[in-house]
């Protein structure tokens, strides 16, 4: 009855920790992120010169 929640684990470790692919992901999605704010602090900029016009 209660099977499932006897199933071993694999690992305490997620499958991208143990491949080393969670520093390429966190890597991408920091350079994503940073260009992200980069873009909106340069619309931010245009959009406040445009406003003193």
């Amino acid at each position: 009855m209660f099977k499932l929640l006897n199933t071993p684990t694999a690992s305490t470790e997620g499958f991208m920790v143990q491949n080393g692919k969670i520093y390429l992901v966190m890597t991408i999605v920091s350079i994503i992120l940073i260009g992200l704010f980069i873009y909106v602090a340069s619309i931010d900029k245009k959009v406040s010169k445009l406003e003193k016009k």
